[in-house]
Parts: C-alpha cells; structure tokens; sequence
C-alpha cells in the first residue's frame, strides 16, 4: 500500500494508533484521549454507513504542546471534512482559529466543531449549547422560566451559557467558577458568578442544576461536584443535568435520584450535538436520516 502522507505526519502528532488508510470523507475526533472511549466515531461511522459515503471518523489523542501542528496537517488536507474537539483542547482549538469562528464561537470562545467554510478552510463551530438546551428542553419544558445553575465555565459552560441566554434573562443564570478568570465574561454577559465550592449559596432557588464540569468523568468518574448535604439543599422539584454521558448515570445523576429529583445525563445531549456537527460537516447529509442512524447505533 502507497504511503500516506497524512497519515505519516500525524503519526509523529497523535499518541495512539491509526488506520491503515484514510477514505474520500475523513473526520477525527481530537482530544487528551478520545481512543479511550469517545462515543463520537460510533455516532458519524454509522450515519456514514446508513448514508452510503464513504467516510469514516477516527481518534486522535494529542498532547497540547501539538495542537498547533496538528491543526496545520488537518487543514491542509481536504480529505478531513469534519473535527470534532473534545475535552480540554475545546478553547485552544477557538483559540488557533482566530477569526475563524462562528459568531457563537467568538462569543463563548470554545469550540467542538471544525468543518470546512466556503474557502475550503477548516473554522470553528459550537454544537454542546445547542445540544445541551434541546436535551433540557425535552426534561424540562419549563426551563426558560426558573434559576438555573451552571457549575463550572470551561468550554462547555461556556457553550451551555451562551445558548441559555437566548432564552432567558441573564439575570435567572448563576455560574460556579473557581477564580476569577471566567467572572469578566460573565460579568459581560450579565451573568453572576458564585465560589465553586457554593459556600452561602441558596441550592434551593435553583429549578435546574447542570455540571458542565469534568467532575464525574474519567480519572475524576467517582466523585460528584455536589456533596451529599449539597443535593439535599436542592429544592424537590429541581432537575440535574450532568452533560458526563460516560459513565451513566454519574455519581452526582446516582445520588440525586436516590433523593427523587428528576436527572438528566449527557447522553441524549451528546445525540443530539452528534446530529448538528455530522450534518454540519456533511452538508449533502440528510438531518433526519443521520438522526435516525445515530439513534439506532446507540441502542445496539
């Protein structure tokens, strides 16, 4: 088999191992360790199949230090229709594109999507807001009318933030940050900020809870953001989101519905922000039809 040369380079790039070949529609998934288990390459493999394209999404684990050049070798190669950036990498990605965002992107500075633009080049896109809110929407229709609090600020509270404030008053959202690097673009979005560890905070104001934090997730799966006295501050009619969909339910989704709130995991979220990037990045690529094949291949 010819040599690669996309393929050779990103072998000195990524960490973990790759295909032996690349088809006509290539998309990665990049992250610390996507190899480990992202669900993203079983979600856009099987609308590729269901679609008759040929296509196929891979992992590409990376170390920060290799962003720059990673985003270099994927630019130049227009088999690479479509990136799907997980975490941490989600703000230096908005970053490395510079202008080369979406109004959304520039605005929340976070990115889990690079698809190709007009000019053939890669820019940057935000489905996780669009994903998380439908999903919410779903649990609780009545989401745009109560106080909502957002743990954590990074790109996916970020994203989570933003599209909450297209249906809400700045004023019915509270963020949980650790320091003060997030309060200036809260405080531009007219958004408060409250100490992560909620030290005097009423929990029972909130109506919805989301942990937009990686607290529940990988190295971090068995601990919850909320303590057990935390959850039992929460008002009886108050719904938990944690946009973690691995595992599920997490250890915070597993203490609330022992109280008998109402809980939403990521999952559904990560569906549905799947169906918005795969039809983004395919723009011949029937919404429906995509839908339809990411929903089937998360029941096998």
């Amino acid at each position: 088999m010819p040599s690669d040369p996309l393929l050779d380079a990103l072998r000195q790039v990524v960490t973990n191992d790759l295909p032996p070949s690349l088809p006509a529609r290539t998309a990665f998934i990049v992250g610390s360790n996507p190899s480990k288990g992202a669900r993203s390459p079983k979600l856009w493999n099987a609308a590729f199949s269901a679609l008759g394209l040929d296509g196929a999404m891979f992992p590409l684990d990376v170390t920060p230090d290799k962003l720059g050049e990673l985003l270099s070798l994927l630019d130049t190669d227009k088999r690479v229709v479509g990136v799907a950036v997980a975490a941490p990498y989600k703000p230096d990605f908005a970053t490395l594109l510079g202008e080369r965002l979406t109004a959304a992107a520039k605005r929340c500075g976070s990115i889990n999507l690079m698809s190709r633009d007009a000019g053939g080049r890669l820019h940057g896109s935000n489905t996780d807001g669009n994903g998380a809110v439908e999903s919410l929407r779903e649990a609780c229709p009545s989401f745009a009318e109560l106080q909502i609090l957002v743990l954590g600020c990074g790109g996916t509270g970020r994203a989570v933030i933003a599209t909450l404030l297209g249906e809400m008053r700045p004023s019915q959202v509270t963020a949980a940050v650790r320091g003060d690097k997030h309060t200036t673009w809260l405080t531009g979005l007219g958004v408060s900020a409250c100490p992560a560890d909620l030290r005097r905070v009423d929990l029972g104001r909130f109506g919805v809870v989301i942990n937009c934090t990686t607290v529940g997730w990988g190295d971090h799966a068995s601990a919850s953001p909320l303590s057990d006295d935390q959850i039992a501050k929460l008002s009886p009619d108050c719904t938990v989101f944690d946009v973690v969909y691995q595992p599920d339910p997490t250890v915070l989704l597993a203490r609330a519905g022992k109280r008998g709130l109402r809980t939403l995991s990521g999952t559904r979220m990560n569906l549905l922000q799947a169906v918005i990037a795969f039809s983004t990045a395919n723009s011949c690529a029937d919404s429906a039809a995509v839908a339809a094949a990411m929903k089937a291949a998360v029941a096998r």
